[in-house]
């Protein structure tokens, strides 16, 4: 009896193909992953608002930030509610440009010289 070896023909070849592979199973993975919204929403109790005026000057610190979608004080609370985007903007920036514009966090008290620029019923 004779054994004769016949090729058979592959039709997908794993070590010449796997860089088609590999870059076909990344480009599905990044597209289905990247394009998801962070919509975040963070209250913020800040003792200093008070006035319409605190609220308008609290809104204004927050206005060079971008991925702020809303915003919303509430003057009888106390609190200051902010919606943005988690992919393009990080709370600490947030609390930053909140601290830096005068106002108090829990957490972080505002520099005097911060402070000073406020109007002297917010300070």
């Amino acid at each position: 009896m004779r054994f004769t070896v016949e090729k058979i023909p592959l039709y997908f070849q794993p070590m010449k193909s796997t860089p088609k592979n590999l870059l076909l199973l990344f480009t599905v993975l990044l597209l289905a992953g990247c394009f998801r919204n962070d919509i975040r929403t963070v209250t913020f109790e800040i003792q200093q608002l008070r006035t319409p005026e605190a609220a308008r000057l609290l809104t204004q610190s927050l206005h060079g930030l971008s991925g702020i979608t809303e915003v919303r004080p509430d003057l009888e609370n106390k609190t200051f509610t902010v919606v943005f985007n988690g992919r393009e903007l990080y709370l600490k920036n947030i609390e930053y440009a909140i601290v830096t514009g005068g106002f108090d966090l829990p957490h972080w008290p505002a520099e005097s010289a911060d402070k000073a620029k406020l109007p002297e019923e917010l300070r």
